[in-house]
């Protein structure tokens, strides 16, 4: 008796399907990497603004 081995295909993506799910996963990361540094704005802005203030009170005194 003669066994004959043989692959089986799992599944049946095509490439074009990979490359859409490759593509919809990397702009998802993106999209969530945009949103946690958007999440630390206010407190940069918050920084910035109290540095500006700080300048200008400084830039208001006589050289010493």
């Amino acid at each position: 008796m003669k066994v004959e081995v043989k692959a089986i295909q799992l599944s049946n993506v095509s490439s074009g399907e990979r490359l859409v799910k490759r593509g919809a996963l990397v702009a998802l990361r993106v999209l969530r990497g945009i949103t946690n540094q958007a999440k630390k704005a206010p407190g940069l802005l918050a920084q910035a603004s109290a540095g500006v203030r700080d300048a200008w009170q400084e830039s208001a005194r006589p050289n010493v």
